[in-house]
């Protein structure tokens, strides 16, 4: 697909968050604080709460629940995922299908699409909120980071499927929408890395920031003020003959074209130069993005190998009391056999004391511990 092929698609994008890093998204999903330069104030009452969102602490107190199932061995880490949060974007031909829509139906969707990724990975929504304020609608949903086992999304909830799910579900709400080309598929045919990789979440809402818009209407004020002017100068040089105090306005009418003339100048080089700066914010963030992205990939697998090492310990440090366990037993009834085989042979009261000193030695050793590696 080109830059310039209109984009039919519903998307979804997760990342599994730290407490801190949900708590500034928590934020800016109810726009506490400062808004976004990108944000339209006016707008903001349009926003819904779907579902309400939860506070860092109490997100952080279900994520260590959860964790709890798995029976850890250690405690949860201070930079561990303790929610997965997503957004629910549409391409640029899409937004006008889907905003053609009442509220009411678009919640509908939005309720259905995060529904939907729940019931098939396992988990519970626990927010979801709807942006209207910005230049392209989409909705911010919260999970919670495990499912009902305490498996970890970071390990489930990935890849194509979740564009499969939202397609599947938007197609009963808004005929028309429909998922978008796979990456393997574009990569294939020869499409440029910035036609496929995803821009920041902020990036990718302001299609045409608001700032930059506002200069643009600038620079169109200024035309119109030019062409106001020199369709006045035309007017009057249109004229055979002019007296005194037409010739007067003349002169003056040019000399306030010549004004204007250079406001629009200064105007349109505001405009390329913000239009400049823009374009390479959009870049840094772009590589910033990535960077993170691939830290977080790290922080994940990382993640995943100290899970899975945590089961292999559980596993043997179970297999260890068991093997304890049955060896007590043996123990028990080799003693209750040999103190009657001995009380028999008039020596128990010797026997009972030697058995002594080897359940003394046999309860350091178990104090020590098996060594687990």
């Amino acid at each position: 697909m080109s830059d310039q092929e209109p984009s039919y698609a519903i998307s979804v994008r997760v990342k599994h968050t730290h407490r801190s890093k949900y708590k500034n998204q928590r934020r800016h999903d109810l726009r506490i604080g400062v808004p976004p330069s990108y944000v339209q104030n006016k707008r903001s009452e349009r926003n819904r709460v779907l579902v309400e969102l939860p506070m860092p602490a109490v997100i952080t107190a279900r994520a260590k629940e959860l964790r709890e199932k798995t029976d850890p061995s250690r405690a949860m880490r201070a930079d561990a995922a303790v929610a997965t949060i997503g957004i629910i974007t549409f391409g640029h031909a899409a937004q006008q299908i889907f905003e053609a829509l009442t509220t009411a139906q678009q919640d509908d969707a939005y309720l259905e699409v995060a529904q939907s990724i729940a019931d098939e990975y396992g988990t519970t929504i626990r927010g979801l909120v709807v942006h209207a304020d910005e230049t392209a609608p989409h909705a911010h949903v919260v999970w919670d980071c495990r499912d009902h086992d305490g498996v970890p999304m970071s390990r489930v909830m990935k890849g194509s499927r979740l564009q499969d799910i939202a397609a599947e579900v938007i197609e009963r709400h808004a005929s028309g929408i429909e998922r978008g080309v796979r990456k393997s598929v574009r990569i294939a045919r020869g499409d440029k890395p910035s036609q496929i990789y995803n821009r920041s979440v902020q990036q990718l809402h302001q299609d045409l920031p608001l700032e930059l818009e506002a200069k643009r209407q600038d620079l169109k004020q200024f035309s119109d003020r030019v062409d106001e002017m020199r369709a006045r100068v035309e007017k009057l040089e249109a004229k055979e003959e002019l007296n005194a105090k037409e010739g007067k306005r003349l002169a003056t009418y040019r000399n306030r074209l010549a004004a204007r003339l250079e406001e629009y100048t200064e105007a349109k080089a505001v405009l390329a130069s913000k239009v400049q700066a823009t374009d390479q914010r959009e870049e840094a963030l772009n590589i910033k993005e990535r960077v993170l992205d691939k830290a977080e990939e790290q922080l994940d697998e990382r993640e995943t190998i100290i899970d899975q090492r945590d089961t292999e310990i559980l596993v043997r440090e179970k297999d260890v009391v068991r093997r304890e366990g049955i060896l007590d037993l043996l123990t028990n009834e080799l003693s209750k056999l040999i103190n009657d085989v001995a009380d028999r042979l008039g020596v128990g009261r010797s026997l009972r004391a030697i058995l002594g000193r080897l359940k003394s030695a046999s309860d350091e050793l178990k104090e020590d511990g098996p060594s687990l590696g």
